[in-house]
C-alpha cells in the first residue's frame, strides 16, 4: 500500500506548455495548458504548488534545454517529462527530471501516482540538498555553503566596489557550560544562540556554523555597512544582543561572545587570506577574556585591539548629546519611604539604539574616558539633585548614589575634585554617597582607606558595591571607613527558595548591622523577595518591584507617591 495514494492531498496542478495533451477524468488534478515555458515558470510561482509538465512532442529536440532552463528558473518544482517513446530515462532524471513516463501512460490512471511521486521525489531532493549544505543542530548553513557563499559574494562585490567583512563569532566558555549541564543543554544553548544571531542580522547576511561553539557572518556592504566602522557596529549589535539571558528549560544562562573581524578590501578580496585573519582576530579576542572584539590589524601583529570601534563613537557621545541618566529609586524596607536614587548612566546611539552599559563602561575604562564620563556623571547628577532638593521635590535627608570606577578611584586627586564638584553643583556633600566595588577598593587597600577617609572628612557617604563577590578579608571590613553594604542581586534573586543565598543575605546584614552599617539590597523583584529582606532587618532596596530606572523627570511624582 503506498501512503502517498491512500493519504488526502490537495488538488494537484500539472503545468503543460504541449496544448495536445488530453487527459482522462482525474478528481485530484487540475491540468492548466500554458503557452510557453515562461508561462509556466509565472504559474507555478504565483501557485506555489504543482507539478511542470514537458512532453517531447511539443518540444522535440529542444526538449534537453528546456527541461535546464526549468531547473534554473523553478529549482524546487517537480518535473515530469512525457515521451512518445520511452527511452533515455535514466540521463534525464540526471538532468533534473523526477519521473518519465509515455503518452500512452499518461491517459491511464498512472499520471496521479507519477505526480504524486514526483512531488516527493522533488522534495525529497531538497532535503538533500538542504542538509548537504546546512548543520543539521542549528539549521544554519555548514562551512561548505558558507565557503561558496564566501567566494561569490566577494567576486560581486569586487565587481560592484563594494567591501565584504567577515566576522568569527565564538560563544565564550561553552565547554563550561557543557560540562556543566551536559551536551544536550549545550545543544539547546548553540540552537539558542543561532537563532539570537539570526533575529539579530539582516536576512541577506549569511550566518554559519563552522562546528562546535563557532559561527562567521558574512555582511554584505550597503547603504549602511560601507566601512571598518560600521562592520565593528554590528559586531557590538550582536554582542549587545548576548547581553540578554538564555532560557533553556527551567534554567536560565547567560553566554558572551568573542569576535574577529577582517575586510575583504585589505585582502585584495583573497579568500583563504580574509578567512585567516578573521580566526587570527578571533583568536586575539578570546586570548584577551570574554565578551571582546577585535578587527585584524596589518599595522600589528597578530590583532589591533579594538572595543569594536566603539571608541570613535564614544569619543563623539557627549558632544553630540548622546548620553543620558537614568535614576533607580531606593526605599526603606519597613516603611516604603523613599531613601535615594542610584544614578546609571545611558547610551542612545543614533544607530545601534541603546548600547548596553556592560558593553560601553569596560571601552570607556579601558581607554581612559571613564574619567571624563565619569566626571560628566557626577556633575550632571549632582546638579540635578540639588535642584530637586532647592525645590522641595525630594527629602532633604535623601541621598543621590553614584558609582566609581576603578580608575576613577585611583584618581590621585579624586576627593579634591569631588569636593569641588559639590561647590559647583550646589549639592551638600550629606546627600551624595559613591558607590565602589570591594575588589576597586581591595587593589590598594592602604590607598583606597586614605581615599575613603579625605571623603568621609568631607561628609560624603560610600557605599561598598556588590558585597561578598569580590574578595576582600573581613578581617579589614571593621576597619573602613564606610556606611553602607550593598548586597549583590546575585545573592537576592533565589533568596526566597535558595537557603544558602539566604544565609548569606542574612550574615550580610547582621554583620554590618554589628559594625554600625546600613544595608541595601539590590535586585529586589518581588514581594516575596521584600518579605524576606525584612524578616532580615534590611534597610533599604532597590529594584524592579519598586520601579525601574526611570528618567529625570518621572522622578518628582514617583517621590510624590511615597510620601
Amino acid at each position: 500500500m503506498n501512503p502517498l495514494l491512500d493519504s488526502e492531498l490537495p488538488t494537484l496542478l500539472l503545468f503543460s506548455a504541449d496544448e495536445t495533451l488530453s487527459l482522462p477524468p482525474l478528481p485530484d488534478v487540475s491540468l492548466q495548458q500554458m503557452l510557453s515555458l515562461d508561462d509556466i515558470c509565472a504559474a507555478w510561482l504565483e501557485a506555489q504548488q504543482g507539478v511542470v509538465c514537458l512532453s517531447s512532442k511539443r518540444f522535440d529536440r529542444h526538449l534537453e534545454a528546456a527541461i535546464a532552463r526549468v531547473r534554473l528558473m523553478l529549482p524546487e518544482a517537480p518535473l515530469v517529462v512525457l515521451l512518445e517513446h520511452l527511452s533515455d530515462e535514466t540521463r534525464l532524471i540526471t538532468a533534473g527530471v523526477q519521473e518519465v513516463l509515455s503518452s500512452h501512460q499518461a491517459q491511464s490512471g498512472l499520471l496521479l501516482h507519477v505526480m504524486q511521486m514526483a512531488m516527493a521525489r522533488r522534495q525529497y531532493d531538497i532535503d538533500q540538498k538542504h542538509a548537504a549544505h546546512h548543520d543539521p543542530l542549528t539549521g544554519l548553513a555548514n562551512r561548505g555553503l558558507f565557503q561558496d557563499r564566501l567566494d561569490h559574494c566577494l567576486v560581486q562585490s569586487q565587481r560592484r566596489g563594494q567591501d565584504v567583512s567577515l566576522l568569527f563569532v565564538d560563544i565564550d566558555r561553552f565547554r563550561v557550560v557543557n560540562e556543566l549541564h551536559g551536551h544536550q543543554f549545550g545543544d539547546l544553548l548553540l540552537i539558542a544562540c543561532a537563532q539570537r544571531l539570526q533575529q539579530t542580522l539582516r536576512r541577506s547576511d549569511t550566518v554559519a556554523r563552522l562546528g562546535g561553539n563557532s559561527f562567521a557572518v558574512i555582511l554584505e556592504a550597503s547603504g549602511d555597512l560601507e566601512n571598518e566602522s560600521m562592520s565593528a557596529a554590528v559586531a557590538h549589535k550582536i554582542s549587545a544582543a548576548f547581553q540578554k539571558p538564555f532560557s533553556i528549560g527551567d534554567e536560565e544562562i547567560f553566554s558572551t561572545v568573542s569576535i574577529g573581524i577582517e575586510l575583504a578590501s585589505r585582502v585584495s578580496y583573497d579568500a583563504g587570506q580574509l578567512v585567516r585573519h578573521a580566526e587570527l582576530a578571533l583568536h586575539q579576542a578570546k586570548r584577551e577574556g570574554r565578551n571582546v572584539s577585535y578587527v585584524f590589524c596589518h599595522r600589528s601583529s597578530p590583532a589591533d585591539k579594538i572595543r569594536v570601534g566603539l571608541e570613535s563613537a564614544l569619543h563623539h557621545a557627549l558632544e553630540r548629546e548622546e548620553l543620558r541618566l537614568a535614576y533607580q529609586p531606593q526605599v526603606s524596607v519597613s516603611e516604603q519611604r523613599f531613601t535615594g536614587v542610584e544614578v546609571l548612566l545611558r547610551w542612545e546611539h543614533p544607530v545601534l539604539g541603546d548600547v548596553s552599559p556592560s558593553i560601553f563602561i569596560p571601552v570607556l575604562e579601558e581607554t581612559g574616558l571613564i574619567e571624563r564620563f565619569g566626571e560628566w556623571v557626577l556633575r550632571n547628577a549632582c546638579r540635578q539633585y540639588a535642584d530637586w532638593l532647592s525645590q522641595g521635590l525630594v527629602p532633604a535627608d535623601t541621598k543621590l548614589s553614584v558609582n566609581l570606577s576603578p580608575r576613577q578611584f585611583r584618581q590621585r586627586d579624586l576627593a579634591d575634585s569631588i569636593q569641588q564638584l559639590l561647590a559647583d553643583a550646589g549639592l551638600p556633600p550629606q546627600n551624595l554617597t559613591l558607590e565602589i566595588t570591594e575588589s576597586t577598593l581591595m587593589y590598594n587597600l592602604d590607598h583606597g582607606v586614605q581615599v575613603l577617609n579625605r571623603l568621609r572628612t568631607l561628609g560624603v557617604s560610600v557605599a561598598i558595591d556588590d558585597f561578598g563577590t569580590g574578595y576582600s578579608s573581613l578581617a579589614y571590613l571593621k576597619d573602613l571607613p564606610i556606611d553602607y553594604l550593598k548586597i549583590d542581586r546575585m545573592f537576592v534573586k533565589d533568596i526566597v527558595t535558595d537557603s544558602h543565598d539566604a544565609a548569606i543575605a542574612s550574615s550580610i546584614i547582621n554583620l554590618a548591622h554589628n559594625l554600625g552599617l546600613k544595608v541595601i539590597a539590590e535586585g529586589v523583584e518581588d514581594s516575596e523577595m521584600l518579605d524576606v529582606l525584612a524578616v532580615f532587618g534590611c534597610d533599604q532596596y532597590q529594584g524592579f518591584f519598586f520601579a525601574r530606572p526611570l528618567p529625570a523627570d518621572d522622578i518628582p511624582p514617583m517621590v510624590a507617591r511615597c510620601a
